[in-house]
């Protein structure tokens, strides 16, 4: 068994990012199209959705991972109008997605992936916003002994691109047999900057 990891970013009406908004965040493109339910942003907007400090909707939150599904919800205290919640559902891999989602728009958009256990493949051409790290693996297969950590770049299909996986980021053996998923799940959470104490049953694992 393993587990799929989305946290989903839930602005509560359709807008587009004001002046003021720019300013306190240093986003120069966000836009949202209603008739054509589309999302567009920047590989460097991406990045602030993700580094974006988060906490628990709910503080007395307990999560119980002997279940099929969990959703964790969140809020950041820096950008009100945001909305999250990490969704976690038990896969034939273990994946932690994290995910922009516009309700009016319809449009879920993929920021950040980390798979383990799982396969993928690289686009096999390079556009001009693909960052210097992810050139060296386009074309680039991964097996299902390869973790990988996926990223939003503009121009692609969200998490189109992977770069392999440090695994003593999430401190996995390479055989995985130390895999507890309430690790990673506390790990992904941090990488996602979630402050909040997160309480967990038991694993999955």
């Amino acid at each position: 068994k393993s587990a799929f990891f989305q946290i989903i970013l839930k602005p509560p009406a359709l807008q587009t990012v004001n002046s003021s908004q720019k300013s306190k965040t240093n986003l120069s493109l966000f836009y949202v199209f209603s008739y054509r339910k589309i999302i567009l942003f920047t590989n460097e907007e991406a990045q602030y959705l993700i580094s974006l400090e988060k906490v628990l909707k709910d503080p007395l939150l307990e999560v119980d991972l002997t279940q099929k599904k969990n959703r964790i919800y969140l809020i950041s205290p820096n950008e009100r109008n945001y909305e999250f919640f990490i969704e976690v559902t038990a896969n034939h891999k273990i994946s932690f997605k994290t995910t922009l989602h516009h309700q009016e728009a319809l449009t879920n958009i993929g920021l950040l992936r980390v798979d383990f256990k799982g396969t993928h493949q690289n686009p096999a051409e390079i556009n001009n916003f693909v960052p210097e790290e992810l050139k060296p693996y386009v074309g680039k297969w991964f097996t299902i002994n390869e973790p990988h950590m996926h990223f939003y770049v503009e121009g692609y299909k969200p998490l189109a691109w992977a770069i392999p996986l440090k695994l003593n980021e999430f401190g996995i053996n390479e055989d995985y047999s130390n895999i507890q998923i309430s690790d990673l799940l506390l790990t992904f959470a941090r990488k996602i900057n979630v402050t909040s104490i997160i309480k967990i049953h038991d694993s999955l694992f």
